[in-house]
Order: C-alpha cells, then sequence, then structure tokens
C-alpha cells in the first residue's frame, strides 16, 4: 500500500487573512482620516528610537545596566535592535504606500511589539523597574500607546486612504 499525501494547500489565503484582520465593515467603508497621523506618529517615533539606539548606543547603555560586563554584552544587542526596527518600519511604511497586506504588516508589528516590551520589562528594564525609577514608567506607557496605535491601524487597515491623501496628515481636518 502506497502512502498517499495530500496537497498542501493553506487554510486561509493572504487576502483571506488580510480581511480577517483588518475587519471590514459590511457595505459602507470610509475612509479613516487619522491612518496618515497615526503612520507619521508611529514613524517619528521609530525614527527617534532608531537614532538613540545606534547613535547613543553607549549612553543607552549607561543608563539601563550598571554592572559594565552586562553593559558591555548588551551594547551589540541594543544596536542589532535599532536596525530591526528599522527593517520593521520600512516594510510597514513599505506596505502601506503600496496598499500590499497593510493589516498582516501592522498585525506582526503588534505582536513584536508586545513581546518585545514582555522581553523588555523582564530584562532590559528590571534593573530600572527596581529603583521605581519614573522615566522607564513613561517609557513604558509609551511603548503601550504605540503598541495601541499598531493595533488600531491593523484593524483599520481596510480604511486607507487614497491617493494623495494617503500621506495628509491633516487629513481629519480636511472638509
Amino acid at each position: 500500500m502506497q502512502g498517499t499525501t495530500l496537497a498542501r494547500k493553506p487554510l486561509v489565503t493572504a487576502p483571506e487573512l488580510e480581511a480577517l484582520l483588518s475587519k471590514p465593515t459590511a457595505d459602507t467603508i470610509s475612509v479613516d482620516p487619522y491612518f496618515p497621523l497615526r503612520l507619521a506618529i508611529l514613524t517619528f517615533f521609530s525614527a527617534v528610537w532608531f537614532l538613540r539606539l545606534t547613535l547613543f548606543t553607549h549612553d543607552v547603555a549607561n543608563d539601563l545596566f550598571s554592572n559594565p560586563d552586562v553593559r558591555n554584552y548588551m551594547m551589540p544587542a541594543l544596536y542589532f535592535r535599532a536596525w530591526i526596527l528599522f527593517v520593521f518600519m520600512a516594510v510597514g511604511v513599505w506596505s502601506y504606500t503600496n496598499s500590499k497586506y497593510p493589516a498582516i504588516l501592522f498585525g506582526l508589528m503588534f505582536v513584536a511589539s508586545l513581546f518585545n516590551l514582555i522581553f523588555d520589562i523582564s530584562i532590559l528594564y528590571l534593573e530600572k523597574l527596581a529603583h521605581q525609577d519614573a522615566r522607564i514608567t513613561f517609557v513604558i506607557i509609551g511603548r503601550l500607546l504605540v503598541s495601541y496605535v499598531l493595533f488600531i491601524s491593523m484593524r483599520r487597515a481596510h480604511r486607507i486612504p487614497v491617493g494623495l491623501d494617503k500621506w495628509n496628515v491633516f487629513l481629519p481636518f480636511k472638509k
């Protein structure tokens, strides 16, 4: 008896997954005027964080770790993290620009953001949290807000503006 193999077919295709993640409504799909503003906020904070981690890696490591051995060990990881952030945001902006599966990309960035935050709280911010540093509390709140913006962007990906309105951050004020 020869074994038969079933043809491997995805259970959900990429367009179907895109539709499921972005949660399109029935007939009336209106444009989300806040989408360009959310993307601008995400890009701005990602760029600031990228520059901070690449140009001031030593300062960030000094701020996070008091032990010089741990500091020296973690500096390359912080620098690498900056480039991972850059790649994720570049792919997200590319997806937004070309309308190629933005819900999937924003969803991946949302999940990565949450896992990264959990990792950071348990590894990187441990020393800061032990001393009850208020700055780290604001950083964690900011990162939670960024994760929320990524979630909202994933759920409203079917409402991305078209044409030049895609880049108009003042779209909510346009009549």
